[in-house]
Order: structure tokens, then sequence, then C-alpha cells
């Protein structure tokens, strides 16, 4: 099926959401290098935001609304679109059940008219090379040509992963550590009004980046909510002034994964915020909780809000 179609493929849809974020630059540089027509969704804006509370299921996630209208965006404008079956990020783990019917959920739903090309990711089976090494032969491309695109395709996102996991500007206020799912702090349109007001209140700000596949703690079977929780509880005691976690609205998994957090980060004494988001949400009601939270701990450490300063 992948051979006949290909030859009719001129241009291949990726939308700007969910695993764009969980593997960034992959997908598109591997689908380039083997000489397809590569189409990105346009960035989130409020009108996408808008839209996904249109056409989405109303029992989805936000992450996923989001999805949704970015496949929209792509549904008839191009040949195909590629929605792969996420079943597993890293060994040991698996990811959000939801995740595993993307291509099904995206034929049924938005791409009615429109062919969707998948791929089984599973990190539980085999690396993601491997599983770049496959797509490339179901879609009938030689072998030098698919270990090219796939060196290709690996290099470009760790270059990627390099360039999210730059040091960020040191400020005198509180030190913070901002917690979340890849495709929610990724998005602009979604993590960047909070980035904007940390830095008006001039407070340093550390990203969470998910780039450690090796996961110790088993106390989750969620690929991601393991990772978050692992890297919480390898903090030392007052290592930040405070987390904020940016949770997207109906997140089973963060749903659970947030107690668990509070719970470690009350044994370390250090603050814990969460900002749960929608397709409703407004800037005020953020800025207002931002400002509350940063001026506490500026209160609770002294005037710089430092966490090492007792």
């Amino acid at each position: 099926m992948f051979r006949k179609i290909r030859q009719e493929i001129s241009a291949i849809g990726i939308p700007r959401a969910l695993y764009y974020y969980l593997y960034p630059a992959l997908w598109e540089t591997f689908f380039q290098q083997i000489g397809m027509l590569t189409v990105l969704s346009e960035p989130t804006t409020r009108r996408t935001v808008e839209h996904a509370g249109l056409i989405s299921e109303a029992e989805h996630c936000f992450a996923l609304k989001i999805f949704d209208a970015h496949l929209g965006q792509l549904a008839g404008k191009v040949d195909a679109v590629f929605v792969p079956r996420i079943l597993s990020t890293c060994g040991g783990h698996m990811s959000c059940p939801k995740l595993g019917a993307l291509p099904d959920a995206a034929r049924a739903d938005i791409l009615e008219e429109t062919e969707v090309i998948t791929i089984e990711i599973d990190e539980r089976k085999r690396p993601i090379s491997e599983t770049l090494l496959a797509l490339g032969r179901v879609l009938g491309i030689n072998n030098s040509k698919n270990a090219f695109a796939v060196e290709a395709a690996l290099d470009a996102m760790r270059i990627a992963q390099e360039e999210l996991a730059h040091d960020q500007e040191r400020c005198e206020g509180p030190q913070l550590l901002v917690l979340g799912h890849p495709y929610i702090l990724g998005d602009e349109f979604i993590s960047g009004q909070v980035t904007r007001k940390l830095k008006r209140l001039a407070v340093t700000v550390d990203w969470f980046r998910h780039t450690q596949h090796d996961i110790s703690e088993t106390i989750f079977k969620w690929d991601l909510c393991s990772k978050m929780y692992q890297e919480i509880s390898g903090l030392e005691n007052r290592s930040y002034a405070g987390v904020i976690q940016i949770s997207s609205f109906n997140c089973g998994c963060d749903s659970i994964l947030m107690e668990f957090v509070r719970t470690k980060l009350k044994e370390k004494d250090i603050a814990y915020m969460v900002l749960v988001l929608d397709e409703h949400s407004s800037s005020g009601w953020m800025d207002t909780r931002l400002e509350a939270f940063c001026e506490s701990l500026r209160w609770h450490y002294g005037s710089s809000g430092n966490s090492y300063d007792g």
C-alpha cells in the first residue's frame, strides 16, 4: 500500500503538535532527506485554539484538541499526513493510551479525505533509529538513501535538543523549574505566555527537557510522567525556590502525577504550583497567579528569592 501511494505523494503534512515536540526536528528532516516535500502546520495561535474547541472531542485533553486543530489545518492541503502510533518513548514504560490511537482517531475524525501515513513508535522494542529505518522501507526507499536520511534526522534532533537545553538568562530573583510535557513546554503559544511573564518578574527559569531515556524510578508506567517524577526525585532539598508545572486540562496521567510531585517537593521544602490550561485560558488569571507565587517566594526567602539563603 505504501509503495503505491508514495508515487502519488508530492507533499506530506506534519502537525506542529504532540509528537512533533517529542522528537524535535526528526520527522521533517527525515521526510525531506528521502525527497518528500514536507509541510508543517502553522504554529499554534489563538485561532488554532478556538478551532480546536469546535472540531475536537469534548473529552480530549487540551493537548489532543490542539493536535486535532493542527490536523485540520493540513486536511485537504497535502497528499498525506504523517501520524505515528506512539506506544512508548522509552524502555520499560508506556505512553498515554490516547497516543496509541492517534492514527485511527485522525482518520475517523479529521482526515477522512486525506491519506494517513503511520508507523508504530515503541521504544520498549526498538530504538527510534530502527523505527525510522522501518518507515523508510515501507515507503520503498532504497537502503543507502534510507540510512543517510536516518542519520541526518537523528543529527537534526540532537542539535534541536541541545538548543532547547541552552542556559537561561540568570536573574537576581527566585530560581524556578518549569515542568511539563514536551508538547506543552515546546508550544510557544501555550508556554510562551508563562515565559514572558516570568521574565518580567525577573526570575531565573530552568525548563525541564525530556532528553533522558533511562528511567530508574518505577512508580509510574507512563513514560513522560516517569521522566518528570525522576527529575523531581533527584533534586536536592531547596535546590529551587519553586517548581511550576504546566499541565493540559483533562490529562489523566498528570492528574495522578501532580499529587506525587506535590508530596516529593514538600519533603524537599520546594514550593509547588500547577497551571492547568485549556482553550478558555486567558493571560489575566495566569499573570495574577504567577505574580502571587513569585512574591510569596521573595517573602519567604528574602528580597532576592534565592532558595539557598534559608
